[in-house]
């Protein structure tokens, strides 16, 4: 047979068999957005005597913006994901401070940090008098009349005329799956009968600063041999950061927490974000900002392209509220994407929970 006739014949099989492949887009419908039309689910209903913690999400799904649409053909452009780098932490254990106030973040829920306590306190000879562990305190009894406890403290004779007690509050941290503990320093007359209510106010900051460092170590040296408390799953779980919108934007985020806590958590978050940070006044409660993005600050052309000096056009203050503190940001000028506040106290509250 001809080598042209046999090429010819080679080239129309190769053709026929192609064409199934070209229809196929024809022959297969498009479903991407056939979820659209599905009806949502009803809610988990958790009987009264159970706990619905064990029934949580292990992964919390954020909130989505109500105002976004599809277009009837099928073309709109996919939302970015909200920016999660400020929820890792650089270390399961981290003892944080603000002022006088010190406090230990866990990597984990407070039903695995509740038995290591117990156990921490043990190892450094201090006697647990009470536990609750729904409260999420343990108290311990009078610590001066152990000479251990009084080295390992700094107890001097001053305070030997002083019976002092050390009671450790667990509670769930801001972000999502994690226990902030923190620690109390007390004089008491003599030993307590029962256990006292906790106190926000700090009289031994650096003591309780140096039980929470060694707890930290504690608990990191002994990661492999952790216990776990069911009853101290059950602690209340309350959302302390908050968003208020309006019209489909955010408005402001609503903190519940003192001021200590508030600026120090903004601070460590607006370190993790992509975003200028010019100036901050802690005693009146504000940053400045320069919202502009990397582009909107480029300058130049090609070889010659660099960024604009930094400027201040925006003020995120923490203003005190009805149980807390309220964080709003206000554009000192018009600017060029006009959204550009809600997005950046959206990734604000992203990266808090």
């Amino acid at each position: 047979m001809p080598l042209n006739q046999t090429n010819r014949r080679l080239r129309l099989t190769a053709a026929i068999a192609v064409l199934p492949l070209a229809g196929g887009c024809g022959l297969f419908p498009d479903r991407s957005l056939d979820y659209r039309e599905e009806p949502l689910g009803e809610p988990l209903q958790v009987p009264e005597d159970l706990s619905r913690a064990s029934f949580e999400s292990e992964y919390v799904i954020p909130q989505v913006r109500g105002d976004a649409t599809v277009e009837q053909d099928g073309e709109f452009e996919i939302p970015r994901p909200p920016d999660l780098t400020g929820q890792i932490m650089e270390n399961n254990y981290q003892v944080s401070r603000s002022g006088d106030l010190s406090w230990l973040i866990v990597n984990d829920v407070p039903g695995r940090v509740w038995p290591a306590i117990s156990d921490f306190l043990n190892d450094r000879g201090v006697e647990v008098a009470y536990g609750d562990p729904r409260a999420g305190v343990q108290q311990s009894g009078v610590l001066n009349r152990s000479a251990r406890v009084r080295e390992w403290l700094g107890i001097d004779r001053l305070d030997q005329e002083r019976p002092l007690i050390l009671q450790v509050r667990v509670a769930y941290g801001v972000q999502s799956r994690s226990t902030e503990v923190q620690a109390r320093l007390r004089v008491v007359e003599g030993s307590p009968g029962e256990r006292l209510e906790w106190r926000e106010d700090v009289e031994y900051a650096g003591r309780e600063q140096r039980v929470l460092k060694d707890l930290a170590d504690y608990l990191e040296a002994n990661a492999d041999t952790k216990t776990y408390s069911r009853v101290a799953l059950d602690l209340p779980r309350d959302e302390r950061v908050n968003r208020d919108r309006e019209g489909g934007e955010t408005q402001a985020l609503e903190l519940d927490l003192a001021f200590d806590r508030s600026w120090a958590e903004v601070e460590q978050v607006l370190g993790s974000m992509e975003l200028t940070v010019v100036d901050r006044n802690r005693s009146e409660g504000v940053w400045y900002l320069d919202l502009r993005t990397e582009e909107q600050r480029s300058r130049g052309w090609w070889l010659w392209r660099y960024q604009a000096e930094a400027e201040i056009n925006a003020e995120l203050r923490l203003q005190q509220s009805t149980g807390g503190y309220r964080l709003t940001l206000a554009p000192r000028e018009t600017l060029e994407q006009a959204d550009r506040p809600a997005q950046v106290l959206d990734s604000l509250y992203e990266s808090l929970r």
